[in-house]
Protein backbone atom coordinates (compact mmCIF):
# COMPACT_ATOMS: atom_id res chain seq x y z
CA UNK A 1 0.00 0.00 0.00
CA UNK A 2 1.07 3.39 -0.56
CA UNK A 3 2.27 5.90 1.68
CA UNK A 4 0.99 9.32 2.07
CA UNK A 5 3.35 12.10 2.68
CA UNK A 6 1.40 15.15 2.00
CA UNK A 7 1.82 19.20 3.39
CA UNK A 8 -0.24 17.94 6.64
CA UNK A 9 2.17 15.12 7.71
CA UNK A 10 5.06 16.75 6.68
CA UNK A 11 3.95 20.08 9.03
CA UNK A 12 3.73 17.20 11.64
CA UNK A 13 7.34 15.51 11.35
CA UNK A 14 9.41 18.95 11.07
CA UNK A 15 7.54 20.39 13.55
CA UNK A 16 8.50 16.99 15.50
CA UNK A 17 11.93 17.38 14.53
CA UNK A 18 12.30 20.94 15.76
CA UNK A 19 11.29 20.23 19.28
CA UNK A 20 13.67 17.61 19.33
CA UNK A 21 16.27 19.87 18.20
CA UNK A 22 15.54 22.53 21.21
CA UNK A 23 15.14 19.99 23.87
CA UNK A 24 18.26 18.50 22.46
CA UNK A 25 20.01 21.82 23.13
CA UNK A 26 17.99 22.33 26.48
CA UNK A 27 20.19 19.44 27.78
CA UNK A 28 22.92 21.19 27.63
CA UNK A 29 22.09 24.72 29.22
CA UNK A 30 23.60 25.02 32.75
CA UNK A 31 22.20 28.39 33.43
CA UNK A 32 18.29 28.27 33.04
CA UNK A 33 16.80 26.50 35.97
CA UNK A 34 14.51 23.64 35.28
CA UNK A 35 16.12 23.18 31.73
CA UNK A 36 16.17 19.32 31.54
CA UNK A 37 12.24 19.71 32.77
CA UNK A 38 11.63 21.97 30.28
CA UNK A 39 13.70 19.69 27.56
CA UNK A 40 11.42 16.61 28.90
CA UNK A 41 8.28 18.15 28.22
CA UNK A 42 9.21 18.86 24.61
CA UNK A 43 10.80 15.66 24.07
CA UNK A 44 7.10 14.42 25.15
CA UNK A 45 5.44 16.83 22.84
CA UNK A 46 7.80 15.68 19.62
CA UNK A 47 7.59 11.69 20.19
CA UNK A 48 3.95 12.57 20.08
CA UNK A 49 4.35 14.29 16.77
CA UNK A 50 6.05 11.09 15.73
CA UNK A 51 4.29 9.01 16.54
CA UNK A 52 0.87 10.91 14.76
CA UNK A 53 3.14 11.08 11.74
CA UNK A 54 3.37 7.47 11.67
CA UNK A 55 -0.18 6.56 11.48
CA UNK A 56 -1.08 9.14 9.19
CA UNK A 57 1.73 8.78 6.52
CA UNK A 58 0.82 5.22 6.78
CA UNK A 59 3.91 3.79 8.07
CA UNK A 60 2.61 2.06 10.77
CA UNK A 61 2.51 -0.80 8.70
CA UNK A 62 5.48 -1.04 8.94
CA UNK A 63 6.88 0.03 11.37
CA UNK A 64 5.04 -0.69 14.22
CA UNK A 65 6.93 0.19 17.47
CA UNK A 66 4.07 3.25 18.62
CA UNK A 67 1.81 0.68 18.39
CA UNK A 68 3.63 -1.63 20.71
CA UNK A 69 4.84 1.21 23.07
CA UNK A 70 1.64 3.49 22.91
CA UNK A 71 0.35 5.50 26.20
CA UNK A 72 3.65 5.51 28.06
CA UNK A 73 5.69 8.37 27.73
CA UNK A 74 2.37 10.65 27.28
CA UNK A 75 2.37 10.10 31.61
CA UNK A 76 5.24 12.47 31.85
CA UNK A 77 4.06 15.72 29.97
CA UNK A 78 1.43 16.97 33.08
CA UNK A 79 4.80 16.02 35.72
CA UNK A 80 7.37 17.83 33.47
CA UNK A 81 5.64 21.50 33.23
CA UNK A 82 4.79 21.68 36.85
CA UNK A 83 8.61 20.60 37.92
CA UNK A 84 9.69 22.61 35.13
CA UNK A 85 7.19 26.00 36.69
CA UNK A 86 8.54 25.16 39.83
CA UNK A 87 11.92 25.30 39.01
CA UNK A 88 11.62 28.71 37.63
CA UNK A 89 9.63 30.27 40.28
CA UNK A 90 11.19 28.40 43.47
CA UNK A 91 14.74 27.79 42.27
CA UNK A 92 16.34 24.93 44.39
CA UNK A 93 13.57 24.02 46.51
CA UNK A 94 13.05 20.45 45.13
CA UNK A 95 15.99 17.71 45.97
CA UNK A 96 16.10 15.73 42.24
CA UNK A 97 15.63 12.48 44.43
CA UNK A 98 12.23 13.84 44.97
CA UNK A 99 11.08 14.75 41.39
CA UNK A 100 11.53 11.04 40.88
CA UNK A 101 7.88 9.65 42.26
CA UNK A 102 6.10 11.83 39.97
CA UNK A 103 7.34 10.28 36.67
CA UNK A 104 6.08 7.02 38.39
CA UNK A 105 2.87 6.09 36.19
CA UNK A 106 5.41 6.10 33.23
CA UNK A 107 7.00 3.11 34.11
CA UNK A 108 4.07 1.75 35.72
CA UNK A 109 2.68 1.99 32.25
CA UNK A 110 6.09 0.71 30.25
CA UNK A 111 5.81 -2.72 32.84
CA UNK A 112 2.14 -3.09 32.50
CA UNK A 113 2.58 -2.52 28.54
CA UNK A 114 5.93 -4.99 28.79
CA UNK A 115 3.84 -7.83 30.45
CA UNK A 116 1.14 -7.30 27.54
CA UNK A 117 2.91 -7.85 25.15
CA UNK A 118 5.02 -10.74 26.34
CA UNK A 119 1.46 -12.28 27.43
CA UNK A 120 0.63 -11.96 23.78
CA UNK A 121 3.34 -13.59 22.82
CA UNK A 122 3.40 -16.43 24.78
CA UNK A 123 -0.76 -16.80 24.21
CA UNK A 124 -0.06 -16.88 20.28
CA UNK A 125 2.34 -19.47 20.12
CA UNK A 126 0.05 -21.58 22.90
CA UNK A 127 3.23 -21.64 25.47
CA UNK A 128 0.45 -20.59 28.38
CA UNK A 129 -3.18 -22.78 28.43
CA UNK A 130 -5.44 -19.46 29.46
CA UNK A 131 -9.01 -18.40 27.91
CA UNK A 132 -8.34 -14.94 28.56
CA UNK A 133 -7.82 -13.64 25.11
CA UNK A 134 -4.33 -11.21 25.00
CA UNK A 135 -6.33 -9.22 22.58
CA UNK A 136 -8.95 -8.18 25.62
CA UNK A 137 -5.72 -7.28 27.60
CA UNK A 138 -4.45 -5.26 24.89
CA UNK A 139 -8.37 -3.20 24.71
CA UNK A 140 -8.29 -2.80 28.48
CA UNK A 141 -5.13 -1.00 28.12
CA UNK A 142 -6.42 1.16 25.33
CA UNK A 143 -9.73 1.82 27.32
CA UNK A 144 -8.00 3.17 30.50
CA UNK A 145 -4.44 4.29 29.14
CA UNK A 146 -5.88 7.07 26.98
CA UNK A 147 -8.52 9.42 28.78
CA UNK A 148 -6.04 8.75 32.01
CA UNK A 149 -3.52 10.28 30.32
CA UNK A 150 -5.26 13.49 29.99
CA UNK A 151 -6.33 13.53 33.27
CA UNK A 152 -3.25 13.08 34.91
CA UNK A 153 -2.43 15.84 32.72
CA UNK A 154 -4.92 18.02 34.03
CA UNK A 155 -3.84 17.16 37.73
CA UNK A 156 -0.31 18.31 37.13
CA UNK A 157 -1.34 21.47 35.09
CA UNK A 158 -3.82 23.05 38.14
CA UNK A 159 -0.83 22.68 40.28
CA UNK A 160 1.66 24.47 37.77
CA UNK A 161 -0.92 27.45 37.13
CA UNK A 162 -1.00 27.92 41.23
CA UNK A 163 2.46 27.80 41.55
CA UNK A 164 2.85 30.62 38.48
CA UNK A 165 0.63 32.68 40.39
CA UNK A 166 1.41 32.11 43.70
CA UNK A 167 4.79 33.26 42.92
CA UNK A 168 6.19 34.60 45.36
CA UNK A 169 7.84 37.92 44.05
CA UNK A 170 10.92 38.44 46.93
CA UNK A 171 12.42 34.75 46.45
CA UNK A 172 12.23 35.70 43.17
CA UNK A 173 13.78 39.07 43.13
CA UNK A 174 16.76 37.57 44.31
CA UNK A 175 17.36 35.12 42.26
CA UNK A 176 16.52 36.97 39.16
CA UNK A 177 17.48 40.53 37.58
CA UNK A 178 14.47 43.01 37.21
CA UNK A 179 14.79 41.85 33.38
CA UNK A 180 15.18 38.06 33.57
CA UNK A 181 12.07 38.83 36.09
CA UNK A 182 9.84 40.53 33.17
CA UNK A 183 10.74 37.86 30.60
CA UNK A 184 9.85 34.95 32.94
CA UNK A 185 6.53 36.43 33.76
CA UNK A 186 6.03 36.62 30.11
CA UNK A 187 7.27 33.32 29.16
CA UNK A 188 5.33 31.67 31.93
CA UNK A 189 2.12 33.15 31.44
CA UNK A 190 2.18 32.35 27.53
CA UNK A 191 3.07 28.95 28.28
CA UNK A 192 0.46 28.02 30.24
CA UNK A 193 -2.23 29.40 28.24
CA UNK A 194 -0.74 26.90 25.00
CA UNK A 195 -1.34 24.70 28.03
CA UNK A 196 -4.65 25.01 29.55
CA UNK A 197 -5.51 25.14 25.72
CA UNK A 198 -4.24 21.83 25.03
CA UNK A 199 -5.76 20.78 28.25
CA UNK A 200 -9.42 21.67 26.90
CA UNK A 201 -8.45 20.55 23.01
CA UNK A 202 -7.73 17.11 24.86
CA UNK A 203 -10.62 16.01 26.71
CA UNK A 204 -13.48 17.39 23.71
CA UNK A 205 -11.11 15.11 21.46
CA UNK A 206 -11.46 11.99 23.21
CA UNK A 207 -15.35 12.72 24.06
CA UNK A 208 -16.34 13.79 20.58
CA UNK A 209 -16.57 10.55 19.05
CA UNK A 210 -19.11 8.84 21.08
CA UNK A 211 -21.64 11.49 19.98
CA UNK A 212 -20.67 12.30 16.63
CA UNK A 213 -19.48 10.41 13.98
CA UNK A 214 -16.89 12.16 12.60
CA UNK A 215 -15.18 10.49 8.86
CA UNK A 216 -11.64 10.76 8.74
CA UNK A 217 -9.26 10.75 12.15
CA UNK A 218 -10.43 12.85 14.64
CA UNK A 219 -7.15 13.62 16.44
CA UNK A 220 -6.20 16.05 13.29
CA UNK A 221 -7.05 19.17 14.74
CA UNK A 222 -5.24 18.79 17.99
CA UNK A 223 -2.19 17.16 16.18
CA UNK A 224 -2.33 20.47 14.80
CA UNK A 225 -2.71 22.65 17.49
CA UNK A 226 -0.08 20.66 19.30
CA UNK A 227 2.66 20.96 16.25
CA UNK A 228 2.08 24.64 16.18
CA UNK A 229 2.73 24.74 19.61
CA UNK A 230 6.26 22.90 19.40
CA UNK A 231 6.32 25.65 16.92
CA UNK A 232 5.89 28.08 18.93
CA UNK A 233 7.65 26.78 22.06
CA UNK A 234 10.81 26.13 19.90
CA UNK A 235 11.07 29.83 18.54
CA UNK A 236 9.96 31.94 21.63
CA UNK A 237 11.55 29.04 24.70
CA UNK A 238 14.66 29.48 22.30
CA UNK A 239 14.80 33.62 23.17
CA UNK A 240 13.14 33.70 27.18
CA UNK A 241 15.32 30.58 28.35
CA UNK A 242 18.05 31.97 27.76
CA UNK A 243 17.29 35.89 29.44
CA UNK A 244 16.17 33.83 32.29
CA UNK A 245 18.85 32.85 34.11
CA UNK A 246 19.91 33.59 37.54
CA UNK A 247 21.77 36.23 39.35
CA UNK A 248 25.29 35.16 40.19
CA UNK A 249 25.61 34.22 43.75
CA UNK A 250 27.71 36.18 46.16
CA UNK A 251 30.78 34.92 46.00
CA UNK A 252 32.51 33.48 49.44
CA UNK A 253 35.57 35.46 51.12
CA UNK A 254 38.86 34.66 51.15
CA UNK A 255 40.55 32.14 49.14
CA UNK A 256 37.50 31.26 47.13
CA UNK A 257 38.24 34.52 45.23
CA UNK A 258 41.40 33.59 43.33
CA UNK A 259 42.09 34.20 39.71
CA UNK A 260 42.61 31.09 38.82
CA UNK A 261 41.36 29.45 35.46
CA UNK A 262 40.27 26.27 36.56
CA UNK A 263 39.20 27.52 40.27
CA UNK A 264 37.03 30.04 38.37
CA UNK A 265 35.07 27.22 37.04
CA UNK A 266 34.48 25.59 39.77
CA UNK A 267 33.43 28.90 41.45
CA UNK A 268 31.00 29.16 38.36
CA UNK A 269 29.94 26.01 39.12
CA UNK A 270 28.71 26.97 42.60
CA UNK A 271 28.23 30.93 42.15
CA UNK A 272 26.28 30.55 38.57
CA UNK A 273 24.84 27.36 38.25
CA UNK A 274 24.35 26.98 41.87
CA UNK A 275 25.18 22.89 41.90
CA UNK A 276 25.34 22.76 45.23
CA UNK A 277 21.83 22.93 45.87
CA UNK A 278 22.26 19.70 44.54
CA UNK A 279 22.11 16.70 47.38
CA UNK A 280 23.58 14.11 45.34
CA UNK A 281 26.65 16.52 44.26
CA UNK A 282 29.90 14.69 44.25
CA UNK A 283 32.87 15.73 42.84
CA UNK A 284 31.86 13.12 39.59
CA UNK A 285 28.97 15.63 38.73
CA UNK A 286 31.14 18.29 38.98
CA UNK A 287 34.12 17.00 36.98
CA UNK A 288 30.92 16.32 34.21
CA UNK A 289 30.08 19.53 34.30
CA UNK A 290 33.36 21.57 34.42
CA UNK A 291 35.32 19.52 32.34
CA UNK A 292 38.06 19.45 35.00
CA UNK A 293 38.64 15.79 36.27
CA UNK A 294 37.98 14.37 39.43
CA UNK A 295 41.52 14.12 40.48
CA UNK A 296 42.33 17.71 39.18
CA UNK A 297 39.42 19.02 41.76
CA UNK A 298 40.45 17.19 44.39
CA UNK A 299 44.29 18.51 43.99
CA UNK A 300 42.69 22.29 43.62
CA UNK A 301 41.20 21.98 46.23
CA UNK A 302 43.90 20.35 48.76
CA UNK A 303 46.32 22.48 47.33
CA UNK A 304 44.82 25.82 47.10
CA UNK A 305 41.90 26.36 49.26
CA UNK A 306 43.19 23.69 51.94
CA UNK A 307 39.85 22.01 52.12
CA UNK A 308 38.21 18.69 50.52
CA UNK A 309 35.67 18.76 48.20
CA UNK A 310 32.74 17.61 50.84
CA UNK A 311 33.68 21.02 52.73
CA UNK A 312 33.97 23.10 49.96
CA UNK A 313 30.38 22.33 48.55
CA UNK A 314 29.27 22.73 51.87
CA UNK A 315 30.12 26.29 52.79
CA UNK A 316 28.11 27.50 49.96
CA UNK A 317 25.36 25.14 51.28
CA UNK A 318 25.57 26.60 54.97
CA UNK A 319 25.71 30.17 52.87
CA UNK A 320 22.48 29.53 51.41
CA UNK A 321 20.87 28.24 54.53
CA UNK A 322 22.20 31.12 55.96
CA UNK A 323 20.40 33.36 53.52
CA UNK A 324 16.92 31.90 53.68
CA UNK A 325 16.81 31.88 57.13
CA UNK A 326 17.06 35.60 56.94
CA UNK A 327 14.52 35.80 54.05
CA UNK A 328 10.99 35.89 55.73
CA UNK A 329 9.84 34.42 52.43
CA UNK A 330 10.79 31.27 53.52
CA UNK A 331 9.65 31.40 56.85
CA UNK A 332 6.77 28.82 55.73
CA UNK A 333 9.76 26.33 56.04
CA UNK A 334 11.18 24.62 58.76
CA UNK A 335 14.90 24.34 59.67
CA UNK A 336 15.37 21.33 58.26
CA UNK A 337 13.23 21.50 54.86
CA UNK A 338 15.46 25.01 54.70
CA UNK A 339 18.49 22.69 54.86
CA UNK A 340 16.99 20.17 52.22
CA UNK A 341 16.07 22.62 49.54
CA UNK A 342 19.54 24.16 50.18
CA UNK A 343 21.41 20.79 49.15
CA UNK A 344 21.96 18.59 52.41
CA UNK A 345 20.53 15.39 52.17
CA UNK A 346 19.94 14.67 55.69
CA UNK A 347 19.03 16.84 59.20
CA UNK A 348 22.12 14.84 60.99
CA UNK A 349 24.68 16.14 58.07
CA UNK A 350 23.27 19.77 58.43
CA UNK A 351 23.14 20.16 62.03
CA UNK A 352 27.09 18.81 62.34
CA UNK A 353 28.09 20.95 59.59
CA UNK A 354 25.90 23.84 60.80
CA UNK A 355 28.10 23.95 64.11
CA UNK A 356 31.17 23.33 62.18
CA UNK A 357 31.37 26.32 60.01
CA UNK A 358 29.19 28.95 62.17
CA UNK A 359 30.51 27.38 66.22
CA UNK A 360 26.77 27.32 67.07
CA UNK A 361 23.58 25.57 66.37
CA UNK A 362 20.84 26.85 63.51
CA UNK A 363 18.29 27.62 66.66
CA UNK A 364 21.19 29.81 68.68
CA UNK A 365 22.18 31.55 65.41
CA UNK A 366 18.43 32.62 64.95
CA UNK A 367 18.28 34.10 68.66
CA UNK A 368 21.29 35.40 67.95
CA UNK A 369 20.09 37.25 65.21
CA UNK A 370 16.49 38.41 66.54
CA UNK A 371 14.50 35.91 64.86
CA UNK A 372 12.13 33.64 66.23
CA UNK A 373 13.51 30.01 65.91
CA UNK A 374 11.60 27.77 63.45
CA UNK A 375 10.79 24.53 63.50
CA UNK A 376 13.59 21.99 63.44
Amino acid sequence: MQLSFNWINLLILFGALQGLIFGIILLFNRQHPGARYLALFLFVLSYNGFETFNWSSGLDRYWIFFDLFSYILIYAIGPSLYLYVRAVTRPGELPIRHTRRHYLPVMIQFVTRCFIIVYHLLWINKLINTRLDSGLLAGWYDYYAEPLSALWYLAYLLPAIRLFRGRNSEVLSRTYSKESRKALDNWLKNLLTGCVLVGIAWPITLIVPYFFNIPGSHYYPIELGLVLFIYWLAMSGYYFTRQITPKPARALPGPYAMPNEQMQKLKEAMEMARLYLDPELNVSKLAGHTGISARTISALLNQYQHTNFNDFVNKYRIREVKERLGDPAHNYLTISGIALSSGFNSQATFQRVFKGVTGTTPSKYLSEKGKVALKS
